[in-house]
Protein backbone atom coordinates (compact mmCIF):
# COMPACT_ATOMS: atom_id res chain seq x y z
CA UNK A 1 0.00 0.00 0.00
CA UNK A 2 0.98 3.59 -0.41
CA UNK A 3 0.38 6.98 1.02
CA UNK A 4 -1.01 7.21 4.79
CA UNK A 5 -1.18 3.25 4.82
CA UNK A 6 2.57 2.41 3.69
CA UNK A 7 5.55 3.96 1.70
CA UNK A 8 4.56 6.82 -0.25
CA UNK A 9 5.03 6.27 -3.97
CA UNK A 10 6.06 9.21 -5.74
CA UNK A 11 5.48 10.95 -8.99
CA UNK A 12 8.07 12.72 -10.65
CA UNK A 13 8.50 14.04 -14.41
CA UNK A 14 12.25 14.00 -15.43
CA UNK A 15 13.93 15.44 -18.33
CA UNK A 16 15.69 12.87 -20.56
CA UNK A 17 17.38 13.77 -23.95
CA UNK A 18 15.15 15.84 -25.77
CA UNK A 19 12.09 14.36 -23.92
CA UNK A 20 10.44 13.93 -20.67
CA UNK A 21 9.99 10.74 -18.85
CA UNK A 22 7.20 10.11 -16.22
CA UNK A 23 9.09 8.18 -12.94
CA UNK A 24 7.49 6.51 -9.83
CA UNK A 25 9.37 5.97 -6.97
CA UNK A 26 9.94 5.35 -3.28
CA UNK A 27 12.68 6.21 -1.09
CA UNK A 28 13.70 2.59 1.10
CA UNK A 29 12.17 3.42 4.52
CA UNK A 30 15.00 1.32 6.44
CA UNK A 31 18.24 2.46 7.86
CA UNK A 32 20.29 -0.87 6.10
CA UNK A 33 18.82 -0.48 2.57
CA UNK A 34 20.33 -2.60 -0.02
CA UNK A 35 22.43 -0.78 -2.42
CA UNK A 36 22.67 0.09 -5.34
CA UNK A 37 18.59 1.41 -6.21
CA UNK A 38 16.41 -0.69 -8.20
CA UNK A 39 14.99 0.02 -11.74
CA UNK A 40 12.24 -1.48 -12.71
CA UNK A 41 10.94 -1.59 -16.47
CA UNK A 42 7.62 -2.93 -17.48
CA UNK A 43 5.91 -4.40 -20.34
CA UNK A 44 4.03 -2.70 -23.12
CA UNK A 45 1.44 -1.29 -23.73
CA UNK A 46 0.92 -0.96 -20.30
CA UNK A 47 2.79 1.29 -17.85
CA UNK A 48 4.43 1.66 -14.40
CA UNK A 49 0.91 1.52 -12.91
CA UNK A 50 1.92 -2.12 -12.95
CA UNK A 51 4.58 -1.79 -10.33
CA UNK A 52 3.09 0.26 -7.78
CA UNK A 53 2.11 -2.28 -5.91
CA UNK A 54 5.31 -3.44 -5.76
CA UNK A 55 7.17 -0.46 -5.31
CA UNK A 56 5.57 0.21 -1.69
CA UNK A 57 6.81 -3.44 -0.73
CA UNK A 58 10.41 -2.72 -2.18
CA UNK A 59 10.38 0.61 -0.01
CA UNK A 60 11.05 -1.59 3.33
CA UNK A 61 14.43 -2.88 1.91
CA UNK A 62 15.39 -0.69 -1.42
CA UNK A 63 15.31 2.20 -2.90
CA UNK A 64 13.10 1.63 -6.28
CA UNK A 65 12.31 3.60 -9.29
CA UNK A 66 10.10 2.25 -12.21
CA UNK A 67 9.76 4.85 -15.24
CA UNK A 68 7.37 5.06 -18.02
CA UNK A 69 8.86 3.73 -21.10
CA UNK A 70 8.39 6.89 -23.81
CA UNK A 71 5.00 6.94 -25.63
CA UNK A 72 3.38 4.66 -22.29
CA UNK A 73 1.88 6.04 -18.97
CA UNK A 74 2.42 9.55 -18.41
CA UNK A 75 5.69 9.43 -20.69
CA UNK A 76 5.47 11.15 -24.53
CA UNK A 77 6.68 9.23 -27.51
CA UNK A 78 9.30 9.68 -29.37
CA UNK A 79 8.57 9.71 -32.57
CA UNK A 80 5.87 7.08 -34.30
CA UNK A 81 8.45 5.05 -34.98
CA UNK A 82 11.29 4.09 -32.55
CA UNK A 83 14.27 1.65 -31.59
CA UNK A 84 15.14 -0.36 -28.85
CA UNK A 85 18.24 1.28 -28.41
CA UNK A 86 16.62 4.97 -28.29
CA UNK A 87 14.43 3.68 -26.08
CA UNK A 88 16.51 2.08 -23.76
CA UNK A 89 19.19 5.76 -24.13
CA UNK A 90 16.10 7.68 -22.72
CA UNK A 91 15.29 5.52 -19.93
CA UNK A 92 19.01 6.07 -18.87
CA UNK A 93 18.50 9.73 -19.58
CA UNK A 94 15.56 9.23 -16.37
CA UNK A 95 17.45 7.06 -14.16
CA UNK A 96 20.54 9.30 -14.41
CA UNK A 97 18.37 12.41 -12.34
CA UNK A 98 17.01 9.85 -10.20
CA UNK A 99 19.76 7.74 -9.41
CA UNK A 100 23.29 8.45 -11.45
CA UNK A 101 25.08 5.55 -9.77
CA UNK A 102 25.02 1.74 -10.09
CA UNK A 103 21.80 0.32 -10.20
CA UNK A 104 19.94 -3.19 -10.48
CA UNK A 105 17.63 -3.85 -13.39
CA UNK A 106 14.37 -5.89 -13.63
CA UNK A 107 12.55 -6.24 -16.81
CA UNK A 108 9.37 -7.57 -17.54
CA UNK A 109 8.72 -8.66 -20.81
CA UNK A 110 9.06 -6.09 -23.39
CA UNK A 111 10.48 -4.24 -20.76
CA UNK A 112 12.94 -6.84 -20.16
CA UNK A 113 14.42 -6.27 -23.94
CA UNK A 114 14.75 -3.00 -22.95
CA UNK A 115 16.63 -3.60 -19.76
CA UNK A 116 18.80 -6.31 -21.35
CA UNK A 117 19.88 -3.24 -24.04
CA UNK A 118 20.26 -0.95 -21.20
CA UNK A 119 22.38 -3.10 -19.74
CA UNK A 120 24.41 -3.75 -22.95
CA UNK A 121 24.45 -0.26 -23.83
CA UNK A 122 26.15 0.65 -20.13
CA UNK A 123 27.38 -2.39 -18.26
CA UNK A 124 29.59 -0.80 -15.61
CA UNK A 125 26.14 0.80 -14.45
CA UNK A 126 24.07 -2.17 -13.72
CA UNK A 127 25.27 -4.83 -10.73
CA UNK A 128 22.67 -7.00 -11.22
CA UNK A 129 20.41 -7.83 -14.03
CA UNK A 130 17.00 -9.74 -13.92
CA UNK A 131 14.91 -10.70 -17.11
CA UNK A 132 10.85 -11.71 -16.07
CA UNK A 133 9.68 -13.30 -19.26
CA UNK A 134 12.19 -13.10 -22.19
CA UNK A 135 10.49 -12.34 -25.41
CA UNK A 136 12.64 -14.65 -27.81
CA UNK A 137 10.59 -14.51 -31.01
CA UNK A 138 12.53 -16.70 -33.94
CA UNK A 139 12.60 -14.29 -37.23
CA UNK A 140 10.02 -15.79 -38.41
CA UNK A 141 7.61 -15.49 -35.68
CA UNK A 142 9.07 -11.54 -35.36
CA UNK A 143 8.33 -10.94 -39.03
CA UNK A 144 4.84 -12.29 -38.76
CA UNK A 145 3.83 -10.43 -35.57
CA UNK A 146 5.25 -6.94 -37.57
CA UNK A 147 2.67 -7.85 -40.41
CA UNK A 148 -0.58 -7.79 -38.11
CA UNK A 149 -0.75 -8.33 -34.41
CA UNK A 150 -1.12 -5.26 -33.21
CA UNK A 151 -2.77 -2.56 -35.54
CA UNK A 152 -3.94 0.68 -34.36
CA UNK A 153 -7.74 0.49 -32.97
CA UNK A 154 -9.61 3.94 -34.80
CA UNK A 155 -11.79 5.73 -32.38
CA UNK A 156 -15.48 5.47 -32.91
CA UNK A 157 -18.53 7.89 -32.09
CA UNK A 158 -20.14 4.82 -30.18
CA UNK A 159 -17.09 4.08 -28.27
CA UNK A 160 -16.94 0.96 -30.02
CA UNK A 161 -13.15 0.77 -29.98
CA UNK A 162 -13.46 0.36 -26.07
CA UNK A 163 -14.95 -2.34 -27.04
CA UNK A 164 -12.79 -3.51 -29.13
CA UNK A 165 -9.62 -3.53 -26.12
CA UNK A 166 -11.76 -4.85 -23.79
CA UNK A 167 -12.42 -7.78 -26.25
CA UNK A 168 -8.45 -8.05 -26.61
CA UNK A 169 -7.22 -7.92 -23.51
CA UNK A 170 -10.09 -10.96 -21.97
CA UNK A 171 -8.44 -13.04 -24.92
CA UNK A 172 -5.40 -12.76 -23.77
CA UNK A 173 -5.92 -12.71 -20.28
CA UNK A 174 -9.15 -14.90 -19.87
CA UNK A 175 -8.74 -15.78 -16.29
CA UNK A 176 -8.04 -11.67 -15.71
CA UNK A 177 -10.56 -10.31 -13.06
CA UNK A 178 -12.82 -7.45 -14.66
CA UNK A 179 -10.43 -4.37 -12.33
CA UNK A 180 -7.68 -5.34 -13.69
CA UNK A 181 -8.85 -5.19 -17.03
CA UNK A 182 -9.62 -2.18 -16.72
CA UNK A 183 -6.69 -1.11 -15.60
CA UNK A 184 -5.32 -2.56 -18.43
CA UNK A 185 -7.51 -0.43 -20.52
CA UNK A 186 -6.72 2.69 -18.82
CA UNK A 187 -3.16 2.00 -20.13
CA UNK A 188 -4.01 1.24 -23.58
CA UNK A 189 -6.03 4.31 -23.98
CA UNK A 190 -2.82 6.16 -22.59
CA UNK A 191 -0.64 4.71 -25.27
CA UNK A 192 -2.95 5.93 -28.02
CA UNK A 193 -5.14 4.07 -30.89
CA UNK A 194 -1.09 3.34 -32.01
CA UNK A 195 -0.40 1.42 -28.99
CA UNK A 196 1.92 -0.90 -30.59
CA UNK A 197 5.77 1.18 -31.23
CA UNK A 198 7.65 -0.34 -28.57
CA UNK A 199 5.96 -4.23 -30.00
CA UNK A 200 7.67 -2.82 -33.31
CA UNK A 201 10.43 -1.96 -31.82
CA UNK A 202 11.20 -5.18 -30.43
CA UNK A 203 10.55 -7.00 -33.06
CA UNK A 204 13.19 -5.30 -34.87
CA UNK A 205 15.97 -5.16 -32.54
CA UNK A 206 18.83 -7.41 -32.38
CA UNK A 207 18.61 -8.95 -28.77
CA UNK A 208 21.30 -11.37 -29.48
CA UNK A 209 24.09 -8.72 -30.07
CA UNK A 210 22.73 -7.23 -26.72
CA UNK A 211 22.48 -10.66 -24.95
CA UNK A 212 26.29 -11.21 -26.20
CA UNK A 213 27.64 -7.95 -24.46
CA UNK A 214 25.37 -8.79 -21.07
CA UNK A 215 27.46 -12.25 -21.08
CA UNK A 216 30.64 -10.63 -22.03
CA UNK A 217 30.50 -8.15 -19.19
CA UNK A 218 29.89 -10.29 -16.95
CA UNK A 219 26.79 -9.18 -15.57
CA UNK A 220 24.95 -11.04 -13.07
CA UNK A 221 21.82 -11.94 -15.05
CA UNK A 222 18.98 -13.84 -13.55
CA UNK A 223 16.12 -15.51 -15.32
CA UNK A 224 12.14 -15.34 -13.81
CA UNK A 225 9.54 -17.86 -15.36
CA UNK A 226 5.89 -17.94 -14.35
CA UNK A 227 3.82 -21.03 -14.99
CA UNK A 228 0.70 -19.13 -16.14
CA UNK A 229 2.71 -16.50 -18.42
CA UNK A 230 1.35 -16.08 -21.71
CA UNK A 231 5.01 -16.05 -22.91
CA UNK A 232 6.11 -18.58 -20.45
CA UNK A 233 7.02 -21.12 -23.36
CA UNK A 234 9.63 -18.95 -24.48
CA UNK A 235 11.33 -19.62 -21.53
CA UNK A 236 13.05 -22.70 -22.49
CA UNK A 237 14.29 -20.46 -25.58
CA UNK A 238 15.83 -18.25 -22.51
CA UNK A 239 17.40 -20.70 -20.80
CA UNK A 240 19.08 -21.97 -23.58
CA UNK A 241 20.30 -18.53 -25.07
CA UNK A 242 21.05 -16.88 -21.29
CA UNK A 243 23.19 -19.92 -20.13
CA UNK A 244 25.38 -17.81 -17.85
CA UNK A 245 21.85 -17.10 -15.48
CA UNK A 246 20.29 -18.75 -12.76
CA UNK A 247 16.70 -18.46 -13.00
CA UNK A 248 13.96 -18.89 -10.75
CA UNK A 249 10.52 -20.61 -11.84
CA UNK A 250 7.19 -19.44 -9.98
CA UNK A 251 4.31 -22.45 -11.01
CA UNK A 252 1.75 -20.72 -10.51
CA UNK A 253 2.59 -17.17 -11.45
CA UNK A 254 0.86 -15.07 -13.91
CA UNK A 255 2.28 -12.62 -16.34
CA UNK A 256 1.73 -10.31 -13.35
CA UNK A 257 2.63 -11.95 -10.47
CA UNK A 258 4.37 -8.43 -9.31
CA UNK A 259 0.85 -6.79 -8.98
CA UNK A 260 -0.98 -9.94 -8.16
CA UNK A 261 1.84 -10.97 -4.98
CA UNK A 262 3.53 -7.82 -4.54
CA UNK A 263 5.01 -9.16 -1.17
CA UNK A 264 5.93 -12.39 -2.58
CA UNK A 265 7.53 -10.72 -5.40
CA UNK A 266 9.81 -8.33 -3.64
CA UNK A 267 10.24 -11.21 -1.14
CA UNK A 268 11.99 -12.98 -3.77
CA UNK A 269 13.95 -10.17 -5.51
CA UNK A 270 15.49 -9.77 -1.79
CA UNK A 271 17.01 -12.84 -1.83
CA UNK A 272 17.59 -12.99 -5.44
CA UNK A 273 20.11 -9.71 -5.02
CA UNK A 274 21.03 -11.48 -1.41
CA UNK A 275 22.30 -14.49 -3.24
CA UNK A 276 25.62 -15.58 -5.27
CA UNK A 277 24.51 -17.28 -7.96
CA UNK A 278 26.78 -18.52 -10.82
CA UNK A 279 26.96 -15.40 -12.98
CA UNK A 280 30.37 -14.17 -13.22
Amino acid sequence: MSGADGPLVGHHVVRAGGSTVHVRAVAATCENAQQPPLVLVHQSPLSSRRFEPLLAELASWTSALAPDTPGYGDSPRLADETSVEDLAATLWGAVDECAPGAVRLLGRATGAVLAAQMAASRPQRVQHLVLHGVPLYTPQEAASRLRDFAPPYVPDDDGSHLGWIWRRLRAEYPWAPPALVTSFVADYLAAGPDFATAYRAMWRFDLDTALRRIEEGGIRTTLIAGGRDRIGFMHERARARITWADEHVLPEATDFVAEQDPAGFARLLGEVFATRGASR
